[in-house]
């Protein structure tokens, strides 16, 4: 049982419900954040703000299935790298940096895609990038700053 709030139905509806709602909002608000306000960064800190739940109402070994420690840690590592990835492969194409109409992307036909087209990946895998990034810094100072038994 947690020493912070040792209820069953509170983990329950925990597990069950508010976790997984939270995960699924801050998704919501990264994908449309491209067209709608939100994105990386709000989507990002809602998803952590759901785990960081989840690790203060649920049992360390429960809560650490959701994403543990070292996990967090390379999930910001390659959500930093996939955010420098998506701003520099533009300039291999002869572009500027973050410059998503000139990302070298074919479509099924071999041509390249229409401008339009490669600027709405662009700024979703930068969004993408951005969120997982986010999500997992805010876990890992959490985890550093609650620093739970157990947890090397």
């Amino acid at each position: 049982m947690n020493k912070f709030f040792p209820s069953n139905p509170l983990q329950f509806f925990v597990r069950v419900v508010l976790v997984p709602i939270m995960l699924l909002f801050g998704l919501y608000v990264v994908v449309h954040g491209e067209e709608s306000p939100g994105g990386g960064f709000q989507g990002g800190a809602m998803m952590a703000a759901g785990i960081i739940v989840a690790r203060l109402t649920l049992d360390p070994e429960q809560d650490r299935r959701v994403l543990s420690s070292h996990v967090a840690v390379v999930l910001a590592l390659l959500g930093a790298l996939l955010v420098m990835a998506v701003g520099i492969a533009p300039m291999f194409a002869g572009g500027n940096f973050l410059d998503y109409g000139s990302l070298p992307i074919p479509n099924q036909d071999g041509q390249v895609l229409p401008h339009f087209g490669l600027r709405s990946i662009g700024i979703m895998v930068f969004e993408f990038g951005v969120a997982i990034a986010v999500m997992s810094i805010l876990v890992t100072i959490f985890d550093y700053l609650a620093e739970f038994p157990g947890d090397s």
